[in-house]
């Protein structure tokens, strides 16, 4: 498992642990002076480090870093706020795993919840990151109205429509910044799959069954993962 540490660069050569994590570190992983422990900025920098002072705050020192670089075709996605925030919650956790750049809170004509709590999503990423030794946290941005965000949106975007016969594959990609969309709990309204339309966006449906939203997002984001590698 990679620690989480947002503020450090390649040019540290040291790096002293907060109470909460030093606590971790040293109760539940038992590490001692001289243990060896991996940390990451979530911007793709690995350190292995050494502990070198324990205490209330452990001090590591750096011995060696690797700088991974992001994958070439980047993933988004946008979806509706859920009803009931355990699902919007577990699905961060599992893009995070998938490994995703960014996720889009969408409001819809139909979306029940409008709001979505960024800092415990921001938790959220950061032990799903840990927890799949992930190098690169998915960026939480701030919710936006369905319209508002096909506009000012530049990546490639595709969205699910029950109701188009279009499958999700890999000439359907062109572009290697990707956006998927998907709608809330009652799907996308008329005038949204039309407004979709005339700003020619692709449209993908994932087959006769209808999916939890947040079902058919890991599906999507799976499938695009596959194809994109």
């Amino acid at each position: 498992m990679n620690l989480f540490f947002s503020n450090f660069s390649e040019t540290d050569i040291e790096i002293l642990v907060n109470e909460n994590d030093s606590r971790h570190i040293i109760k539940s992983y038992r590490k001692d002076i001289g243990d060896i422990l991996n940390f990451t900025n979530g911007n793709g920098l690995l350190a292995e480090c050494k502990i070198i002072e324990k205490g209330k705050k452990i001090k590591v020192k750096i011995v060696k870093l690797l700088n991974k670089k992001p994958d070439k075709v980047s993933i988004h996605i946008a979806i509706s706020p859920l009803k009931n925030p355990s699902r919007f919650e577990w699905l961060v956790e599992k893009a995070t795993e998938i490994g995703i750049k960014e996720i889009t809170p969408i409001i819809t004509k139909y979306s029940e919840k409008k709001k979505v709590n960024h800092e415990r999503l921001e938790r959220i990423t950061i032990s799903s990151l840990k927890q799949s030794n992930q190098l690169f946290k998915p960026k939480i941005n701030n919710t936006e109205k369905f319209s508002d965000f096909l506009k000012n949106n530049s990546d490639q975007k595709i969205i699910a429509n029950l109701k188009t016969k279009n499958i999700l594959k890999k000439e359907s990609i062109n572009s290697n910044k990707i956006c998927l969309i998907i709608g809330p709990e009652g799907g996308f309204s008329e005038d949204e799959i039309q407004f979709a339309k005339d700003n020619e966006i692709t449209e993908i449906s994932f087959g006769k069954n209808r999916l939890r939203s947040e079902t058919a997002a890991i599906y999507g984001l799976s499938i695009l993962r596959s194809i994109t590698i």
